[in-house]
This record gives structure tokens, sequence and C-alpha cells, in this order.
């Protein structure tokens, strides 16, 4: 890794000392920056392998993350091993989990019969003591809301250049209380809050071994949130009759006193949340990060948008509107953005 920047070069120095060893030094390879100021380094040394984590405390909640890695691990849900750790710098080495993801095996002809065989660690996280959970956050009406508003913030008056009126800033007001109010109505347990195909990566390819990363999100949330996370995946879109099916295999197993309409409501309205705030954090990321790659699934989760708004009633006057005058406005940037 040449022309290391200064903080890479004290990154380098210090998983040098971890590793005790100086006569062969690290060989440093970067292998992603997520959409959070993390940065991942695969180190060699001795043929050995690890993962380095450049995780500024000024943006990064470290000790945070440590904590639910070991509170996941003791409830059978694995996760990277955490080796050593300096929290005042905001590095961190842990094990290298190698680089298959769900996401590099998943298809079209597999999706049905692999999506089941994750239900039990989705159930684990669920039924984590909140009494465990003192450090992390609940979803509360403030929360929710806040997060809504990334979807108007930027997706609609930064990317898309639109202007709100006082009658689409009362739609969407009314729309959000209405989004949040069953969001909080479901039971509220330990998710995950990422849960998705780039976010569970694979033992030797073993989809019975999975292990999950990205955690350091966690919050007490909605009974439906880590499911539609991943079957509503804003990376992979498979059908909706399925996608249905799947959730109410979920419901069925593990929730079956929960009546079958009242989870897909939640199911679809949860999806609806995540959806617009995925919006507004894609184009968040593109705009104030210059991290464009994210655009590419801007498509598929307003697809979803529009999908899960249209299915009710009390979104009618929103989905009518983001039909009406947001789609075709979106169609336009796009097609501006591919020219």
């Amino acid at each position: 890794m040449e022309q290391k920047s200064l903080r890479e070069q004290c990154l380098y120095q210090w998983v040098n000392q971890q590793l005790n060893n100086y006569e062969q030094a690290c060989q440093f390879e970067l292998i992603s920056g997520d959409a959070s100021f993390r940065r991942y380094y695969r180190v060699t040394q001795n043929n050995q392998y690890f993962i380095a984590v450049d995780a500024p405390p000024a943006t990064e909640n470290n000790p945070l993350f440590i904590e639910l890695a070991q509170i996941l691990h003791q409830h059978d849900i694995a996760t990277p091993e955490i080796i050593a750790a300096d929290l005042t710098q905001g590095f961190m080495l842990q094990s290298d989990l190698g680089d298959l993801h769900l996401a590099n095996i998943i298809n079209a002809g597999n999706y049905s019969s692999l999506y089941p065989l994750l239900w039990s660690s989705i159930y684990k996280i669920q039924n984590i003591s909140k009494n465990l959970l003192t450090s992390i956050d609940k979803y509360n009406k403030a929360f929710v809301l806040t997060e809504l508003a990334i979807f108007s913030d930027w997706f609609v008056e930064h990317y898309l250049a639109h202007s709100l009126t006082n009658d689409e800033k009362k739609l969407l007001e009314e729309t959000n209380l209405f989004l949040t109010q069953q969001f909080l109505s479901q039971p509220q347990v330990a998710v995950h809050r990422d849960f998705h195909s780039r976010n569970i990566m694979l033992k030797a390819g073993d989809i019975n071994q999975p292990l999950i990363i990205d955690f350091q999100g966690m919050l007490i949330g909605p009974i439906c949130y880590d499911l539609v996370s991943l079957l509503k995946d804003c990376y992979l879109v498979w059908p909706q009759q399925v996608v249905n099916q799947l959730s109410e295999d979920y419901r069925s197993q593990y929730y079956p006193n929960i009546e079958a309409q009242q989870w897909q409501t939640w199911f679809d309205l949860t999806g609806l949340q995540r959806h617009l705030k995925c919006a507004g954090i894609f184009t968040r990321l593109a705009l104030r990060d210059n991290k464009t790659g994210y655009l590419k699934h801007l498509a598929d989760v307003v697809n979803y948008i529009r999908q899960a708004a249209g299915q009710y009633p009390e979104l009618k006057a929103f989905s009518d509107w983001f039909d009406e005058v947001i789609y075709p406005e979106f169609i336009a940037k796009q097609a501006a953005e591919n020219n």
C-alpha cells in the first residue's frame, strides 16, 4: 500500500505492534470503505490473514461496537473476533472472515431456499434481552420522523431539486405520522438494522454458518425490521409474491400468535419506512460524501416505495403524488445522468 496517509501509517504501525512481528512487515490492502466512515484493510503476515479497521472515534462508537459483538457472541450469533482494539485512535484488529458474502452466492434459483436458513439468526437477535442492551437507543416517534426526513431533505429537495410546496409538506407530514404509528405499534425487539445480503458472510462458503457484520447500528425497533431488510434488500429484488410468502413462513414459524394480515401490514409499512430512508441516504452519500456507487440501486428502492405505498388506502394521496410528481422527475434525473 503505497503513499499511505498519516492515519494509514499509524494504523499500519499499530497492527505490526499487535502482531509482535517486526522482522516481516505486514502487507496491507484496502478492501472496503462502507457507508460510514469506517475503512477495512486485509492484513497479511506469515501466511496469516487479519482485518484491520480504521474507525475514527469522532464518528464511530467503537466501545459500543465491541460491547455488541460480545453480546451477540454470547447469544450464539457469529461475528468477527476482535483480537485487539485501541479506542483512543479508533483502530481494531479482527479475524478475517474471507470475501464470501451472501450476495455472492444468492440468485434467482436459490434465494427462496437460502433465506429460511437465516431465520434463526434474526430470531436470536430479536430475543436478546433488552436488559443487556441498555447502551443502544430505542426507536421513538422523534427518531422515526428524523429518519423519514432524510427522504424529503436529500432525495426530493437535494437530488431531484424539487421545492416542496406547503401542501406537499403537509402530505409528507401526514404520511410520516401514519408510518411512524405503524412502526411503533409493533412489538419492539433488538434489531440489527442493516440485515441484508452484503452484511452476512459465509464461513467456508457454508450458509449454515452465517457471520453477521456491520451491527454497530443496532437499536430496539419493530419486529419486522430485520426480516424486511433481508427480503426487500436494496441490492437484490425478488418477486413480491414469493417475498410475501417467505415473510409469512417466518411469522408462522416464530410468531404464530400474530395475525397474518397484521404481520403483512407491518412488514409492508416497515419496508416503506426503510426504503424512504434509504432513498435519502443513498442520495446523501452521493451528494455529500461523493460515494456515487449507491445511485445505481436507487431505481429498485424507488420501485419498492411505489409498490408498498400503492397497496394501502391510507397512503393513496402519497402514492398518487409520488407516482404523478416525484417518479417522473426521478426518471428524468436518471436519464440525464445516463447521457
